[in-house]
């Protein structure tokens, strides 16, 4: 589920995805209206020339998404095309910080342990040969399930324990840090680039493996500027619109 360390290079996409993506072009279009039913599986599968499991990992991501509703011996009902809200990240303070991510859930797999060899280190701006907890996650929007982000955490394993199963609540990993840790966030730094979907990530949003993307690598830091904590998160290109404010007012001379 989760996607590998970035560099990977694209490649073509499972046979499913290619189906997913024509599908969906045709229901985008209203080529199927909505509230009727789709074509039986086996004229999809001839149509497309796939197996039966290609057509329904195909049709059971156009589940996830809501463009479809699939009832066992009742059909395939086509629904409203879902609407997409985005996820605006309005920053500015804190408080914005802590709440771009209103109306999205997060949920991480078993964290490892991993240490920084020379690539790793220069992509996340950290020192080589430190030792991380590296938790991976998917960040869905709450209202339609679609995925928004996919998100890589590394917490500084000599400041801080993560065990299996722990639970972080609602709130961001550095104020569960300063809660459990009494480590402090002073600063955050934070690198914006324009990348192309690996595979794996493709195939989590339901897009084409090489499709752009939206990278975020954030570093914090304590009160003596030593980095503790590094997020590195991936967002297709239609669900994120990055804000920056700044005021300029001129200073008191």
């Amino acid at each position: 589920m989760i996607a590998p360390e970035p560099d990977s290079s694209p490649r073509k996409g499972p046979k499913h995805l290619d189906v997913y993506r024509k599908i969906r072009a045709r229901l985008d279009s209203g080529e199927f209206a909505v509230g009727t039913l789709l074509p039986t599986e086996d004229r999809l599968c001839a149509e497309y020339k796939v197996t039966r499991y290609a057509l329904r990992e195909a049709l059971g991501l156009l589940g996830q998404q809501q463009y479809i509703d699939r009832r066992r011996r009742a059909g395939t009902r086509v629904l409203g095309r879902p609407v997409k809200s985005g996820l605006r990240h309005l920053v500015g303070s804190r408080s914005e910080l802590v709440g771009y991510a209103a109306g999205t859930t997060l949920k991480f797999d078993p964290p490892r342990r991993v240490q920084t060899d020379t690539k790793l280190a220069r992509f996340l701006g950290c020192d080589e040969m430190r030792e991380w907890h590296l938790l991976q996650g998917v960040r869905v929007d709450t209202a339609d399930r679609r995925p928004v982000g996919i998100v890589r955490i590394y917490i500084d394993a000599s400041r801080a324990t993560v065990a299996a199963g722990t639970d972080f609540g609602p709130r961001p990993i550095f104020e569960w840090l300063e809660e459990t840790c009494g480590i402090h966030a002073h600063a955050l730094s934070q690198d914006i680039s324009a990348v192309l979907l690996t595979t794996k990530e493709a195939e989590i949003f339901g897009e084409a493996a090489g499709a752009p993307a939206l990278q975020i690598v954030r570093r914090y830091f304590d009160d003596q500027q030593k980095i503790y904590l590094i997020a590195v998160t991936t967002h297709g290109s239609n669900d994120f619109v990055y804000n920056l404010r700044i005021s300029l007012e001129r200073e008191p001379s």
